[in-house]
């Protein structure tokens, strides 16, 4: 890949992505301490990059977007003042600021990426595909195995999985858009990947994500596109499957029933699994979550004894005192910081979609975001919505208030006055 100066625009954007586990493993292999510390370093940085930044562009923003940005900084006042209040100290416990805090992210990127229009998304989409493959080999290689599909032992975490979707997009997009060989194959090695860590929540988002990505091509697309290109491959690859599976499945007929298996536990989500589990931990939060919907436990909420237990051993699931860690989205915003908290997210998510899907055209970049970032919705059922999602919100929100159709807007300064005096040259030379 040939680096230009562009990169240093995907910066920002790339110091969030370094606190996924797939960046932190790499940095510091088999310490799960040293990662902690390091990934909790990195949190409190940016986040305090990311206030002061978007703070201080706040000019930059939509009418719209700088309301949700000062009811988002008087809800944090609140919590400071009752902090000091209650505790005499501005920030008793971080982990709950925090559930606040990442709201920031999306401000900040959407501030840096409405004045810097130079990003180039495959900076990041190459540093991800690197980060994974150096992290599979050199890390979690007892992971590419068949009996640890077999034996769910994914070694590689959900947001990770969810983060490769986008280079799948990117690829695939790529290959729709311009052709290529290379394309073809790495959207094929990025599917498989998806396909063969199982996770089942990231399986249901990427099929959303792909139909959400086939409705803008078809009705929203100002680039050409020739879906065409997808029927011989589709035919190839599935004569390919069908003699490869048979090959395997009569050599590890326990795939199959692997397969199976995962498929059951998303059809009983709330009986069987991974989904059982979770189910259960939202139940023995729901009457919390109730008594306190408006405006959350926030404080209390931390100091709440753990409600979840295992049937096993009669004990809690989590050590008390370190707060309480939910496997959704919308348990964990409602219980912490109640309906406004949700409000205030889901205030930025919908204005997204409805800029984005309320657009005339759409370039190809805008539809990958925008087919991403619709599948948040259902990822933040199953997981805490990561850290890079609220990066890539705001870069969306910052590309989908882009009017123009060709994204024009997005050209380097330099670039769009080299076309225009190239222009009016062309005019000069034309014989009247």
């Amino acid at each position: 890949m040939k680096l230009n100066y562009t990169f240093i625009f995907a910066l920002p954007l790339v110091l969030i992505v370094l606190m996924d586990p797939i960046c932190l493993e790499l940095i510091a292999p088999h310490r799960e301490d040293l990662q902690g510390a390091l990934q909790n370093m990195l949190v409190k940085g940016t986040t305090a990059i990311a206030f002061l930044y978007s703070a201080l562009r706040i000019q930059r923003m939509q009418p719209f977007m700088r309301v949700v940005f000062v009811l988002v900084t008087l809800y944090l006042f609140a919590l400071v003042f009752e902090s000091y209040y209650k505790y005499g100290t501005p920030m008793v416990y971080p982990h709950v600021f925090q559930k606040l805090l990442i709201f920031y992210y999306t401000f900040f990127m959407y501030t840096f990426y409405k004045k810097h229009h130079y990003f180039e998304l495959k900076h990041v989409v190459y540093l991800v595909v690197i980060a994974f493959v150096l992290n599979i080999g050199l890390i979690n290689s007892h992971a590419l195995s068949i009996s640890a599909f077999t034996n769910h032992e994914r070694g590689v975490n959900a947001s990770t999985m969810y983060l490769l979707v986008i280079p799948f997009l990117y690829f695939m997009g790529r290959y729709l858009i311009k052709g290529g060989l290379f394309f073809l194959v790495m959207t094929f090695v990025v599917l498989f990947a998806i396909i063969f860590f199982q996770h089942r929540t990231v399986w249901v988002c990427s099929i959303i994500i792909l139909a959400v990505y086939a409705f803008l091509v078809k009705f929203k697309g100002n680039m050409s596109v020739n879906l065409g290109k997808l029927i011989p491959v589709a035919v190839v690859m599935t004569i390919l499957g069908i003699v490869a599976s048979a090959f395997v499945f009569s050599i590890y007929p326990e795939i199959i029933d692997k397969f199976a298996e995962n498929f059951s536990d998303i059809e009983n989500y709330d009986k069987q699994g991974t989904g059982g589990w979770r189910y259960q931990q939202i139940m023995s939060y729901v009457p919390f979550i109730q008594e306190n919907f408006v405006f959350g436990m926030r404080f209390e909420g931390f100091e709440l004894p753990i409600q979840f237990y295992r049937d096993d051993l009669n004990a809690p699931v989590f050590e008390d005192g370190m707060g309480h860690f939910f496997h959704s989205f919308y348990v964990e915003v409602l219980f912490y910081l109640g309906a406004v908290g949700m409000l205030l997210y889901l205030m930025m998510h919908f204005y997204m979609m409805k800029k984005g899907f309320g657009a005339r055209a759409l370039d190809e970049n805008q539809i990958l975001l925008l087919s991403f970032l619709s599948s948040g919705i259902v990822y933040g059922f199953s997981y805490v919505l990561p850290y890079f999602f609220y990066a890539v919100l705001g870069m969306g929100i910052a590309y989908m208030e882009n009017k123009a159709q060709g994204n024009e807007s997005f050209l380097p300064d330099f670039a769009r006055r080299r076309r225009e005096r190239l222009q009016a040259l062309r005019g000069r030379l034309q014989p009247h």
